[in-house]
């Protein structure tokens, strides 16, 4: 709800944390109620889970959502064992490339990195992306960041290491920078103007 507010409001996570904690919302919730945005907070949450969300957003909006983030793919409980088809990693991005193309969502999976990238401070190359589930996603981007100085906004450094529909460099020095205030939960394209 913070960090939504600080993105809506162009407010700080500190104030936005202020209204929240105070129940201070009735500037807020207009601006909120309108954005087709639904959570689903559970820690592990099963297959079931998120197609019980997909169809509660198809029943209240008439469509699927358009962007679907699971966060963190290894998060998601499968049932275990075996036998189950669902069990790996590489099973459940099959499952979420089958349900972007049944929904027409764009179904973005986050996931961690081998133990050498945790800092984030380099460029993550692809077989720096943890467990090499790297055969099904239509796109990989990896992510890095330049601090500012002085306390500065940091720079949020994107690499398409692997990407089906365009350019990629599986060694993730190739990449887009862009402006990142985590004050106010803001990313910008310094190289759109106007943004």
């Amino acid at each position: 709800m913070t960090r939504s507010i600080a993105i809506v409001r162009g407010v700080s996570l500190e104030e936005a944390s202020r209204l929240v904690l105070d129940d201070d919302l009735s500037e807020v919730i207009t601006d909120l109620a309108d954005i087709p945005m639904r959570f689903n907070y559970r820690a592990s949450p099963t297959l079931d889970d998120i197609e019980t969300s997909m169809d509660a957003y198809w029943h209240l909006y008439g469509v699927f959502p358009e962007l679907v983030i699971v966060d963190n793919v290894t998060d998601v409980f499968s049932g275990g064992g075996d036998e189950d088809p669902f069990s790996g990693l590489e099973s459940l991005c099959n499952y979420l490339s089958g349900m972007a193309r049944e929904t027409e969502a764009c179904v973005v999976g986050l996931h961690h990195v081998t133990g050498q990238y945790n800092d984030a401070d380099k460029p993550i190359p692809l077989s720096g992306v943890k467990g090499q589930i790297s055969r099904v996603p239509s796109m990989i981007l990896t992510l890095h960041k330049k601090s500012g100085e002085d306390w500065s906004d940091d720079m949020l450094c994107v690499s398409p290491v692997k990407n089906r529909g365009g350019k990629a460099d599986p060694s993730g020095y190739d990449f887009a920078e862009l402006l990142f205030s985590g004050a106010k939960m803001e990313i910008r394209d310094l190289s759109v103007p106007g943004l």
